[in-house]
Parts: C-alpha cells; sequence; structure tokens
C-alpha cells in the first residue's frame, strides 16, 4: 500500500500540504470532578460560619463577660485578622510544600475548633485574646487551602480562550458560598446565643470539628508538591508574579468599603434613618444575598467575555453607588444595597479567577494566601477609615453631612482603583495570561 502511494507521486512533485489543524478548536473546557467540587462548596460554606455566628455577642463576650469596656470588643474581631494577617504567609507555605490539601483543612480547622473550645473555658481575657488570634491564622489557613482546592479543580490555561476555561465558574461559585456562610452564620450565630451567649462558641467548634471531618473526603493529593518550599521561596512567588498585585488591589479596596458598610453605615442606618436592629439586619441581607446569589453566574461570564471588564466596571459602578449612601433613604437605600450586592459580585468572582490564572498548580496556596492578606488587611482598614473619616467630619460639619462626605471619601477609592488599575489590566489580558 506504501509503495503504491508513493509510486502515484511524480519525481520532484511536492507533496500537498497538510490540511491546517486549529488547535484551540481541539482545546475543550477541562471536565471539572463533581463530587470535589460539591464538597470544596460545602466545606467553605461551613468554614465561613464559626467565625460570623459570634459576631451577633461580641458585647455578651468580651465587655459584659469580663467586665470590660466596648473596645475590646473591637478589639476582639481585630485579634483575629491580625492573626489571620500574621501566620497567613506561613499558611500558605504550608499548602505549597505539602502534598495534600485536605491534610491541611483537617488540621487547621481541628485546631480551630480547639480555639474556640478554649475561648469558652478561657478564665482570663488575656486567654481569650490568644485563642482568637491563634483562630485567626487558623481560619486563613482552611479558607486558602479550600481556595486552593477549588483552583485545583478549574485546571485550565486562560490562554485556551474565552468559553474553554471554567476557573470564573468555579471560583465564582465557591466564592458565592463564601459569601453566603457569612449572611448564614450571622443571624444563625443570634439564635444560638439567644439564652446563653458562650453556647455560640461551643457551636462554632462543633461545626469547625465536623468540618474538619468532611475535608477528609477531599481527593488524596497533587501531582507536585514542593516539600522545599519556604519562606524565601513564597517572597518569590510574589515578587516574580508582579502581576498578583492586581488581584490583591482589588480585594483590598473591596473588603475595605464593606468594612465601611458594616461599621459607618450601619450607624449611619442607626443615628439618622432610625433603622431598628431589623430593619439595618433586612438592608445587609439586600446586600449580602445578591452578592452571594449572582457570584457563579458572574464567574461564568468572565469564562466567556474575559475578566478585565467585568472588574474595572463593576468597582467603578460600586464606587459611583457607595457616593451615593450618605444621600439616600428609606427605599433608596434598599436599592442601592441590592446595587451594591449585584456589583460586588461583578467584582468579586472574576478577581478570584484571575488570582488562579495568574498562579501556578503548584502556588494557589501561596497565592491565595496573599490575596485573603490583602482582603483581611482591607476589612481591618475600613472601620479605621470610616471612624476617622467620620470623626473629623463631624468636627466641622452635622453629623448627616458628616456621613455624607465620609461615604464620598471611602467610595472614590473603588472609582480611583478601577481608573489606576485599568491600563494594566487592559495590559495583562493583552498579554494573554488572563481572559
Amino acid at each position: 500500500m506504501e509503495k503504491k502511494l508513493t509510486s502515484q507521486i511524480e519525481p520532484g512533485a511536492a507533496a500537498a500540504p497538510a490540511p491546517a489543524v486549529s488547535v484551540e478548536a481541539d482545546v475543550k473546557p477541562v471536565a471539572i470532578p463533581r463530587l470535589q467540587f460539591l464538597l470544596a462548596a460545602v466545606g467553605i460554606l461551613l468554614t465561613m460560619l464559626p467565625v460570623t455566628m459570634i459576631v451577633p455577642v461580641l458585647k455578651e463576650l468580651v465587655s459584659e463577660r469580663f467586665h470590660l469596656a466596648p473596645f475590646w470588643a473591637h478589639a476582639f474581631m481585630s485579634t483575629s485578622l491580625a492573626g489571620s494577617i500574621l501566620l497567613a504567609p506561613f499558611a500558605g507555605i504550608l499548602i505549597d510544600r505539602s502534598r495534600s490539601r485536605r491534610g491541611i483543612i483537617f488540621f487547621a480547622l481541628s485546631g480551630e475548633a480547639l480555639c474556640f473550645a478554649a475561648m469558652a473555658l478561657a478564665p482570663s481575657f488575656l486567654i481569650l485574646m490568644l485563642a482568637r488570634f491563634i483562630e485567626g491564622g487558623m481560619h486563613i489557613a482552611a479558607l486558602s487551602a479550600w481556595l486552593a482546592a477549588g483552583a485545583d479543580l478549574s485546571a485550565g490555561p486562560p490562554t485556551a480562550g474565552p468559553g474553554r476555561t471554567r476557573a470564573g465558574r468555579v471560583m465564582g461559585a465557591l466564592g458565592g458560598v463564601l459569601m453566603l456562610g457569612i449572611s448564614i452564620g450571622v443571624p444563625l450565630g443570634g439564635v444560638i446565643a439567644k439564652t446563653d451567649s458562650l453556647r455560640v462558641l461551643w457551636a462554632a467548634a462543633l461545626v469547625a470539628g465536623v468540618t474538619a471531618l468532611l475535608a477528609l473526603a477531599l481527593a488524596p493529593g497533587r501531582k507536585q508538591p514542593n516539600p522545599s518550599f519556604g519562606l524565601r521561596e513564597f517572597a518569590a512567588v510574589l515578587k516574580q508574579n508582579h502581576w498578583l498585585a492586581l488581584p490583591y488591589a482589588y480585594s483590598f479596596i473591596d473588603r475595605l468599603c464593606i468594612g465601611v458598610v458594616v461599621s459607618t453605615l450601619t450607624l449611619y442606618m442607626t443615628d439618622i434613618l432610625r433603622f431598628d436592629p431589623a430593619q439595618r439586619g433586612m438592608e445587609l441581607a439586600f446586600f449580602l444575598l445578591p452578592f452571594a446569589g449572582l457570584s457563579y453566574f458572574v464567574g461564568r461570564l468572565s469564562d466567556r467575555i474575559g475578566r478585565v471588564w467585568l472588574m474595572a466596571s463593576g468597582s467603578l459602578l460600586f464606587g459611583f453607588v457607595f457616593m451615593s449612601y450618605g444621600y439616600l433613604s428609606g427605599s433608596g437605600m434598599t436599592v442601592a444595597m441590592i446595587a451594591s450586592g449585584v456589583l460586588s459580585a461583578v467584582m468579586f468572582a472574576p478577581n478570584l479567577a484571575m488570582c488562579k490564572d495568574l498562579s501556578a498548580p503548584e502556588n494557589h496556596g501561596t497565592a491565595f494566601a496573599g490575596y485573603n492578606v490583602a482582603g483581611s488587611l482591607g476589612f481591618m482598614a475600613g472601620p479605621l477609615l470610616g471612624g476617622g473619616l467620620f470623626a473629623g467630619f463631624n468636627s466641622l460639619f452635622e453629623s448627616p453631612e458628616a456621613y455624607r462626605y465620609t461615604f464620598l471619601v471611602a467610595g472614590s477609592f473603588e472609582v480611583l482603583c478601577a481608573f489606576i488599575s485599568l491600563p494594566f489590566l487592559a495590559r495583562l489580558r493583552k498579554s494573554k495570561r488572563v481572559l
């Protein structure tokens, strides 16, 4: 047969060129292991419950229990964030040098459960704060490992082109359940602590312990562990991959504004709009539920049209809505809260996916640890910024005007973030490192 085919080609005649094959056409989206994805989603949801369940009873857990000024209830919250920020680099190192995500999650959540139990049994305020600090580190380790596991499930390069990667939908869905956990945890904690505030700490310990056991059902390991990964390598990854500064900047600014929402905006609703606790909770629900519910769909959209324009436009529009808070009341505030939730999803889901796109599989732990550090710094800075701005403006203006100017300044950070980052986002997309 070969001789026959050869004999049909005359000497000196050129063979017909082979038909062009489109490599891009052969690239298909990587199938997502559904059971593993479901485990990661449920795991993230449950991981967020313990840290949010205690929010409604801060006064009882700290100020009334140990007879302290209200300041120390706020310090109790900040101590967890400080633990997250300081211990996150070590969490990222452990995640990336280990072969098993599930082992890191199991030990981190088991440690967190012990920390909540220690808080319930704490004989002194010092012991309470020490347990809270360690709990912050355990939480950020577990959350970073869950997100890294999710990033592993969405394997597939952004260079495959629009519609051929599933990172957006996977990371968007996981981001959505993260926000859903926050939405559920706060009211759930209020119900559990109705008769005894310490019950919420024991409930938090139980949820963390159960979630630790759930993590053992994750796939056993990855193909590329790096046992020599240390602080030097952690710093080198962040230094060499300077494009990660973009999702980190958005994480910082977005969480900063959310910090202003949960502190200064809540006070505005109380002092100026005269909302009762139920009304304030309902307004925050109007913000959080669209945020959680739309993250998957926005992530899926980012797989088709790209991350860049969604992030920039969402940040810009959210900034303008944020700047309007001080001019709104009643139904206008409700509409603004819904719009804020929608636009937050438009920013958040593509940003998580971009963090995955910009990190190699063996460095997902480092990338998401850095992402969480940036977010924790923003959330810590938000109440300080809002409180500082209001105090400064209130020395010059009446309270309604002081709140108005506070929201104008805080919202301008989102607008500036969009404008300043847009040229860099455009360059990044042009390089085809992200969609």
